[in-house]
């Protein structure tokens, strides 16, 4: 159950950091769109939004960026630690699910984001939270806590007894 818990944490946690730096790109898409709107209104076009309308959206969009990318960034370490979880030591976890919480906060962000922006149908995005939910269960679950003990004893040393010869 161990290995199975962080070979998959650590294929996640790279799977939500491309994730999360593709949707900070498609938000950057979505400021350059509303600049070259709010080029065609000063040009005289006919543009139903107010500048005030696209600035608002260009700054929602940028608050958007930040936080995807700080998602990336929170992410990233969450491979290398699960990677340390194949030694059973129980900070591990601790840090797995620290660092799993992110990633269920960013795209819960990122599904309002998409929302608020008139695509409703992107609600069904919510789904990319439950491969983060069942690997913070796994991590807690009784056959992990006796994997990351078994472990642990493998991996520590043993006491030698005190044998007279040795003085």
């Amino acid at each position: 159950m161990l290995t199975a818990t962080w070979v998959i944490t650590s294929i996640v946690g790279l799977a939500y950091t491309g994730l999360f730096v593709l949707m900070a790109l498609g938000a950057l898409d979505e400021i350059e769109t509303f600049e070259d709107v709010k080029a065609m209104k000063a040009g005289g076009a006919q543009v139903t939004n107010t500048v005030a309308d696209l600035d608002a959206s260009i700054a929602e969009n940028e608050l958007a960026i930040v936080v995807f990318l700080t998602g990336a960034a929170l992410t990233l370490p969450l491979v290398v630690v699960s990677l340390l979880g194949r030694t059973g030591r129980a900070w591990v976890r601790a840090l797995a699910t620290t660092f799993l919480l992110p990633a269920i906060v960013v795209i819960v962000f990122g599904v309002i984001h998409d929302i608020a922006d008139g695509h409703p149908e992107n609600a069904v995005a919510f789904a990319l939270t439950v491969p983060a939910i069942v690997l913070l269960v796994a991590w807690w679950l009784p056959a992990t806590t006796r994997a990351m003990a078994a472990r642990r004893a493998r991996y520590l040393p043993v006491a030698q007894p005190y044998h007279p010869a040795y003085r």
